[in-house]
């Protein structure tokens, strides 16, 4: 990189060792710019403010400015993101915080360089140890993931109460302005509906969902969910759509439409796959792309004047983690919507993941071309979403069902050996690779990613019948069981996976052809089933004029196959699984 000053654009370096070295030789402070292909305010600062000849000359002059992709780096954006893209975060030569922002116009941007530039200069030492005393902080509440307590239903309990403190009664969802989707709490909403039937978590469900579905979140035209909506009323909403919650949503309405009676939801769930598959499936590299940019003059268009105008870009690249989480949820979609085709689709992108996971890496943006983002080693939400991918396959695809066991166990073989803190417990993020710079030393353990690692190791134990398996999800439960406060409402997933782990797996296998009435009827009852830690398998037969049928295992023990969808339950009662809620009715008490 030329460090001089007569350059006309922003000499932007990646994140890295080079970096930091040019930083630590020219004594200069970084400049980091966390930005996004879908983010409309990075354009705008790119186009206004890095691209004021001022700014461009007092950057390059007194600062080594670092560019990240925030999809690209997440690992980064964790440990550095100021609230929100883009993020302007001011660091010392050896990764410590200065200070930050977000959108900056190029006046106050000036201003807010030459601040730094100066503290710098005269501060040096005060700001090293503020650098220093943030790296201490995280590494001491990375350490507070630490197995010990045990989990109980209690828990399960609290964090439900948590997720319905933060309901909104008037306008459906969670929390305030701006109001997102919140796919973990419609989640636990739907799980605990169908394991207690209390009425209030169905009416918070179908609020919330009502409000996402008939409400400017929904691309009434294209399909898909834009991010999130500047109103509590579910008004003005920021227009670009990120593909992981589009994929979360699809899951919650194909399940909510079966459980809940809703062919509305059930439609909405299969124009929102249909969007996936025609935007942001990249059908060379087999993979999904991660967004389509926001662009507010195309999505205020009604529909005839949109079709005339080029519609917004696609992010180029392709993730690994979201292409797993769509192949389970098209594994599930070819049976709970009827939908056999969508099963060749999955199988497709399932096994170009597997074929790049048996070469020991999963690169986590790549492209067509086979261009791999650089990164500094894997990371955990690639593998562990893989890993419930490679379940999903087995359980749906019978004929490659071995491979996708296999690869299973290869996937948890790897976060063993790569990511598991088997002494106090839980997953790291990183990988534990050399010369890491700045807050990256420090290896943490995000809950959503530890709970996708624990479901599957949960479910991997109940295939293999190995215990390490099933000690190992314990061992992630128990540290998060103080842990989960810091999180709050965004905890709900935890809490399923714990009310899963207390209690005995019930494996109900469909057999039947997807779509056909009789299959419908018998997945329905299936999903029906109260009991807290249910696995629904769905196995297509090629005999279409057999009827369907459901296999009841309990633990280990198997029952003769039920073709009465009105017997599963009884089936399944016979076998001791009654469940009771002591939950009480949170309407009342939000009157």
């Amino acid at each position: 990189m030329s460090l001089s000053a007569t350059t006309n654009a922003v000499a932007w370096q990646p994140w890295g060792a080079d970096a930091f070295a040019a930083a630590q030789q020219h004594d200069r402070p970084i400049l980091l710019s966390i930005n996004a292909v879908w983010c409309y305010w990075c354009h705008e600062m790119d186009d206004t403010t890095y691209s004021d000849p001022d700014v461009v000359r007092f950057l390059n002059e007194r600062f080594i400015p670092v560019r990240v992709d925030t999809d690209h780096r997440p690992d980064v954006n964790a440990r550095y993101n100021v609230g929100g893209w883009p993020t302007t975060s001011f660091l010392t030569p050896h990764g410590g915080y200065i200070a930050g922002a977000t959108y900056l116009p190029a006046d106050q941007f000036l201003a807010m360089l030459d601040e730094v530039s100066r503290a710098y200069t005269e501060r040096k030492p005060e700001l090293y140890e503020q650098g220093n005393d943030i790296r201490r902080q995280r590494r001491e509440h990375a350490a507070r993931v630490a197995a010990g307590q045990e989990p109980d239903a209690a828990l399960v309990d609290t964090i439900t109460r948590r997720v319905a403190g933060t309901y909104d009664p008037i306008h459906g969802g969670f929390g305030t302005a701006p109001k997102f989707p919140a796919a973990p709490m419609l989640r636990l909403l739907l799980h605990r509906y169908r394991v207690t039937r209390e009425p209030f978590f169905r009416v918070m469900l179908e609020k919330s969902l009502d409000a996402m579905v008939g409400g400017a979140l929904h691309d009434q035209i294209d399909g898909g969910f834009f991010r999130f909506t500047m109103s509590a009323d579910w008004t003005q909403p920021q227009h670009e759509k990120m593909a992981e919650d589009s994929i979360a949503l699809a899951n919650v309405l194909m399940d909510a439409g079966i459980l809940l009676q809703r062919p509305d939801y059930s439609r909405c769930a299969g124009e929102t796959i249909d969007y996936i598959l025609s935007v942001l499936f990249d059908s060379e590299a087999l993979a999904i792309r991660g967004s389509q940019g926001a662009h507010s003059d195309y999505f205020a268009e009604p529909a005839p004047v949109r079709a005339a105008i080029p519609s917004p870009p696609v992010d180029p690249c392709s993730y690994a983690h979201l292409s797993a989480q769509a192949s389970s949820m098209l594994f599930a979609a070819a049976w709970k919507l009827g939908r056999p085709e969508l099963t060749d689709i999955a199988v497709k992108m399932l096994d170009a993941q597997v074929e790049s996971a048996t070469s020991g890496r999963l690169s986590l943006v790549y492209s067509a071309s086979g261009v791999a983002s650089p990164q500094d080693g894997d990371l955990l939400v690639d593998w562990a979403s893989f890993l419930l991918a490679a379940l999903d396959g087995h359980d749906a695809a019978p004929v490659s069902g071995e491979r996708y066991r296999q690869a299973a166990e290869y996937a948890a073989g790897i976060l063993y050996e790569r990511f598991l803190d088997g002494q106090r417990g839980g997953f790291f993020d990183i990988e534990d690779t050399p010369d890491r710079p700045g807050y990256l030393q420090v290896r943490e353990k995000p809950l959503a990613e530890n709970v996708a690692a624990t479901l599957g190791m949960m479910r991997l134990s109940h295939i293999t019948f190995e215990e390490r398996y099933l000690h190992t999800a314990h061992h992630t439960l128990s540290a998060y069981v103080e842990a989960n406060r810091d999180y709050g409402e965004l905890a709900a997933d935890y809490a399923i996976a714990v009310d899963r782990y207390l209690n005995p797996v019930v494996e109900v296998t469909v057999e039947g052809r997807p779509g056909t009435p009789d299959a419908n009827a018998m997945l329905a009852a299936a999903m029906e089933l109260d009991s807290p830690n249910l696995l629904i398998k769905l196995a297509t037969v090629e005999n279409g004029a057999a009827p369907a049928q459901a296999h009841v295992c309990l633990d280990t023990v198997c029952y003769p196959p039920v073709s009465d969808p009105s017997a599963l339950a009884d089936a399944v009662a016979g076998g001791g699984m009654v469940t009771e809620s002591p939950f009480q009715n949170v309407l009342d008490l939000l009157g």
